[in-house]
């Protein structure tokens, strides 16, 4: 018995055959069409109540994905004849396959598996069929292959089922297998800009070229600038109305004289001063005295330029301390002087 079925149905079973293959197709190349004419010895089942064996003419349209998937529509003609009578009856089936070929790509024989839908009409009656197979195929050139399989048609309408043994030719109507592309060009290596002081900074990015080796630079190359503060107290105190220095206080203006030759750009101002014994008259000339001492003894016994010294007497006006005692007194007879300088030196590694 033939099961009448929509089109429909059938249609929508097509559409979803078509989504699969085309969502398996793996895009590798380009899609490929072809046509596929042959013919197929069909071995029809008892139920449809026809001839055992037939053979009816088939005629494919498919599309490649690429070397191994590709979807096809196949359309199949005959004219058997009714078991037992000589009236032939009107066969016509259509089917949508996907079709998975096995192998490598360029093997001349390849193996494939298949599987689809279809419709099996026999004299206006329609019944729906599942399709699957095997086959090979035989590539005789490029664009022309030799395809043979077999396949089972199981019906939803009846219990039995038709095998059918199919051969033919499978055209190509573009080149199968264009020339691969060229291989990408080798990777050149290229090598990093250089680092021509070594101070860690890539020379496109060094705003400080040729630094030297042993100075720390900043994220620019360039070296790190400090700032320091040089400095140096003088006091020399003096016994009651004397402008002579003393053994003990030596040392300390040597050690003076050590810091000017050290940094030559300093100039030194002295001053000198006394207690408030006597007249002020006399106790300016007296302040001069002790801080002229000075300045020659720098000058005639440690080689200071007399052009970086200067000496002034204050006589008793700045005291630092108190007059109306013997400590306070001793402790203003004196010449001081205060030398600082500022220094910028490069940070070392």
């Amino acid at each position: 018995m033939i099961n009448k079925s929509s089109p429909l149905r059938l249609l929508w079973a097509a559409f979803v055959t078509a989504g699969i293959a085309l969502a398996g197709g793996a895009q590798a190349q380009d899609p490929v069409y072809y046509a596929a004419p042959g013919l197929t010895l069909l071995d029809i089942g008892e139920e449809a109540m026809l001839e055992a064996r037939e053979i009816g003419f088939t005629f494919a349209l498919g599309v490649d994905f690429d070397r191994r998937w590709s979807a096809e529509l196949g359309f199949m003609e005959a004219d058997p004849a009714y078991a037992g009578d000589v009236v032939e009856s009107d066969l016509d089936t259509w089917q949508v396959n996907l079709r998975y070929t096995l192998g490598q790509p360029g093997d001349r024989l390849r193996p494939y598996v298949m599987g689809g839908v279809g419709n099996f009409n026999l004299d206006g009656e329609n019944d729906t069929f599942l399709n699957y197979g095997a086959g090979l195929e035989f590539e005789l050139r490029d664009q022309v292959v030799l395809r043979a399989g077999v396949g089972n048609n199981s019906y939803l309408g009846r219990d039995d089922g038709d095998l059918g043994f199919s051969a033919g030719l499978v055209y190509y109507l573009s080149e199968r297998n264009p020339p691969p592309p060229p291989p990408p060009p080798e990777p050149v290596a290229v090598a990093p800009p250089p680092d021509s002081d070594g101070d860690g900074v890539l020379d496109p990015e060094d705003d400080c070229p040729n630094t030297p080796s042993n100075y720390a630079v900043d994220e620019n190359g360039c070296p790190i600038l400090i700032e320091e503060i040089a400095r140096f107290e003088l006091q020399v105190n003096f016994d009651f109305d004397e402008s002579v220095i003393r053994d003990e206080d030596v040392p300390e203006i040597e050690d003076l004289a050590e810091f000017l030759r050290e940094y030559d750009g300093v100039m030194l101002q002295l001053e000198g001063h006394t207690d408030s014994v006597g007249t002020q008259l006399y106790n300016l000339d007296l302040s001069q005295r002790r801080a002229d001492a000075v300045r020659d003894m720098l000058i005639a016994d440690f080689g200071i330029s007399p052009g970086r010294i200067t000496a002034q007497g204050f006589g008793e006006q700045l005291p630092v301390a108190d007059n109306e005692t013997e400590a306070g007194r001793e402790a203003n007879r004196r010449v001081v002087a205060i030398v600082s300088e500022t220094l910028q030196r490069y940070q070392e590694r």
